[in-house]
C-alpha cells in the first residue's frame, strides 16, 4: 500500500469514529436555576442524623461555650411545616429575617399551627444547596450551634423554599 492511500484509510476511520461518537454521545441534562430553586424537599432523616451526631458528641459553639453532649432531638411534622412557610415568605418575598413579612416572630409562627411550645429557637440560613452544608454551616456560627446543641430541645422540623432554610427547634409545655 502506499503512504497516501494508508494516510487516506486512516482519516476515514477517524472520520467515521469521530462522525459515530458525536451522534451517540448525549449531553448531560441540566437544571435551570429556576427548576433547582423550586426544589423544596429535605431529607429530614439525613437532618435528624447531622444534628444528632453533633449532639451525641458535644461541640464547642465558640463564643456559646462548649455543650456536653446530650439527649437525641426528634422529628416533629408541625415544626417543619412552621419552617417551611417561613422560608417560603423569606425566598417569595426576597428578605432574610427572623421576622416575617407579616411581622411574625417564631413564636407567634409557632402557636397559628397550635404548637404548644415551652421553648423554641430558630436557625435560617441562605445560599445552601444540601443539609450537609447548611447545618455544617451552622454548627460553625456560636448562636446557631447552640441552638443545635441546647439540650432543653426536644424535638425539630426543617424546610426550604429555593435556597432559603429554616431549622426550628421546640419543646412542648
Amino acid at each position: 500500500m502506499t503512504e497516501l492511500f494508508q494516510k487516506s484509510i486512516w482519516i476515514v476511520i477517524f472520520s467515521w469514529l469521530a462522525l459515530f461518537c458525536m451522534c451517540t454521545i448525549e449531553s448531560p441534562v441540566t437544571e435551570t436555576e429556576t427548576e433547582i430553586e423550586a426544589k423544596t424537599e429535605v431529607n429530614k432523616v439525613l437532618l435528624l442524623q447531622l444534628v444528632n451526631s453533633y449532639r451525641a458528641s458535644g461541640c464547642d459553639c465558640g463564643s456559646e461555650g462548649y455543650y456536653a453532649p446530650t439527649t437525641p432531638v426528634t422529628w416533629n411534622d408541625t415544626l417543619a411545616l412552621v419552617a417551611k412557610d417561613h422560608s417560603e415568605d423569606m425566598f417569595k418575598n426576597k428578605f432574610f429575617s427572623h421576622t416575617g413579612s407579616d411581622n411574625s416572630n417564631p413564636g407567634t409562627r409557632l402557636e397559628r399551627y397550635n404548637y404548644d411550645w415551652r421553648t423554641y429557637g430558630e436557625n435560617i440560613a441562605y445560599g445552601h444547596q444540601t443539609e450537609k452544608s447548611v447545618i455544617e454551616d451552622w454548627i460553625k456560627s456560636p448562636g446557631h450551634c447552640s441552638n443545635i446543641m441546647t439540650p432543653n430541645f426536644k424535638e425539630m422540623g426543617v424546610a426550604k423554599a429555593g435556597s432559603c432554610w429554616t431549622q426550628l427547634f421546640g419543646t412542648r409545655k
